[in-house]
């Protein structure tokens, strides 16, 4: 007897592993979603009859019959009890169909009205259309909630003319006589229409979307894609947002300014081609995940203690005004390849943990990279320095890589320390330059360069080697342009070594540090998101 249950509980087992609540909740899923009410309801039921069916035939074959220990009139109502069992089941699966296409048609009529407010020509009723999907997305989840932000953000991606955008014009009738074989036949007319006041539905568009990207948001939109691909975004305020989901600004015209200031986001972030007429704002910003800005056009702009945890591609990027960086912070590969900066740019207490690379960088004007920390490869190559270029207490972990490198202006590398290797082959010092206080405990070369004819200071040095750094006149001191000091060559460091071991070490404290508060900041942020 014994045996015979556990036989039968092994095989319940087996048909358990197979038929998981997962596979039976997706297959129901599918089954009730396809097919009608009444066939749902009749293969119901016939489903009920062959699990009573079998579920008599196991008990009949793992359960003795005899009146001593089961009379087959109990096994007939345990089987009538399991039939009842799968009655309530059906009963339940025709409830949940009922009320799931009571919610869909719910929400199909909820979301058309909206739909309808929002395409209606009076300005006031599209505004109310916004709150009105903004209620229905409230009200919704997964699929139905993402259609209804796919609207609000498809608004913001229509065609608009700024000129027109809060003109209140709706119509505007051209005529013009019609000319047929040279007579005159009748008037042609054109009409040209605005959708009145439209700068006010956008902005009250974005706005609704910003108050759900907040952690202070009733109902939370940040596990949504949004997708602002060419859109129009006037004086936009995503302060303190966070986008868990997709969120693309590709090809999008910022009007105003824009503020990010402290947003979070923790998937693919993509501004590629966009452009920004007044100060973008990312002061604070977390980038969890990949971030691209590749040929965008800025015009002022705010990274100051940024964090990228991942790639950051700047590639082609345009800064009009000032590019601050100051105190940022990039974990992941970093690019700036043929960035232009048109104004002072400064990456001041940057930390760069992984490659970054500014090949063919152009700075106009003043570049700063005072106490930047590069734990990676770092190139400029091709790069170009038309103001001051200051690395002055700039820290160089990983190679640095200074080839071809032109510097027009006053270049500094005072306090500058490189501890691996750097090369500055080929390099055009066309201003003044100093490398006073400097470290050069790596493999340093300055092979074919152009030192030009402004003073070119290697004087109090901290350390000098070894290896001592490579130079044109390294075989032949004859060779060493004038301008090139001290004149007593090689340069005498003025700081034993030992003290340099000793600033070393305080410079990786600082560094771990700092990397100790971004790790902190990283369980924070997903604390707080969760």
């Amino acid at each position: 007897m014994m045996g015979r249950l556990r036989r039968a509980g092994a095989q319940i087992a087996r048909w358990v592993a197979v038929l998981r609540p997962t596979r039976i909740r997706k297959l129901l899923g599918l089954f009730m979603g396809g097919v009608g009410l009444f066939p749902a309801i009749v293969a119901a039921l016939c489903l009920g009859l062959g699990i009573a069916l079998g579920a008599q035939w196991v008990l009949h074959r793992f359960i003795a019959t005899s009146t001593a220990r089961a009379a087959p009139i109990d096994l007939t109502k345990l089987s009538l009890t399991v039939v009842a069992g799968v009655g309530g089941i059906v009963a339940l699966v025709v409830a949940y169909r009922r009320q799931r296409d009571l919610e869909q048609g719910r929400f199909v009529e909820r979301f058309g009205a909206a739909a309808a407010q929002l395409g209606n020509t009076d300005v006031a009723v599209r505004i109310a259309g916004v709150y009105a999907m903004a209620g229905v997305a409230d009200e919704s989840r997964g699929l139905r909630r993402q259609q209804c932000i796919d609207v609000l953000c498809g608004y913001l991606r229509l065609p608009y003319k700024t000129e027109h955008g809060a003109s209140g014009r709706t119509k505007f009738v051209i005529k013009a006589p019609r000319v047929d074989h040279g007579r005159v036949r009748g008037e042609t007319e054109e009409h040209i229409e605005y959708r009145q006041n439209d700068s006010e539905v956008r902005k009250t568009i974005v706005t609704v979307i910003a108050d759900h990207l907040r952690p202070t948001a009733e109902y939370s939109w940040s596990t949504s894609n949004f997708n602002f691909r060419a859109a129009y975004l006037e004086d936009v305020n995503f302060t303190a947002a966070r986008f868990s989901g997709a969120a693309r600004f590709d090809n999008a015209t910022f009007s105003g300014t824009a503020w990010f200031d402290d947003a979070t986001f923790s998937s693919t972030a993509l501004f590629s081609g966009a452009r920004f007429s007044a100060s973008a704002r990312f002061p604070g910003a977390t980038f969890s995940h990949g971030v691209a800005f590749t040929q965008t056009m800025f015009s002022t702009a705010w990274f100051e203690g940024a964090r990228f945890f991942r790639t950051a591609y700047f590639d082609n990027a345009t800064f009009s005004s000032r590019a601050l960086f100051n105190m940022a912070e990039f974990s992941g590969t970093t690019s700036f390849d043929g960035a232009k900066f048109s104004d002072s740019a400064y990456f001041d207490g940057a930390m760069f943990f992984s490659p970054v690379s500014f090949r063919e960088a152009m700075f106009s004007d003043p570049a700063s990279f005072r106490s930047a920390m590069f734990s990676g490869t770092i190139v400029f190559s091709h790069a170009a320095f038309s103001g001051t270029a200051q690395f002055r207490d700039a820290t160089f972990s990983g190679a640095a890589r200074f080839r071809d490198v032109t510097f027009l202006g006053n270049a500094s590398f005072d306090s500058a320390r490189f501890t691996l290797t750097a090369s500055f082959d080929r390099a055009v010092f066309s201003g003044p330059a100093s490398f006073s206080d400097a470290t050069f405990s790596g493999f340093i070369t300055f092979k074919m360069v152009n030192f030009g004819t402004r003073p070119i200071l290697f004087a109090d040095l901290r350390q000098w080697g070894p290896p001592e750094p490579i130079f044109d006149w390294s075989q032949d001191i004859s060779l060493k342009p004038s301008n090139v000091g001290p004149q007593d060559w090689p340069p005498t460091p003025a700081t034993p070594a030992a003290n340099e071991s000793v600033t070393r070490r305080r410079s990786w404290f600082r560094l771990a540090l700092r990397r100790f508060g971004q790790l902190v900041g990283i369980a924070l942020d997903s604390s707080a998101g969760e």
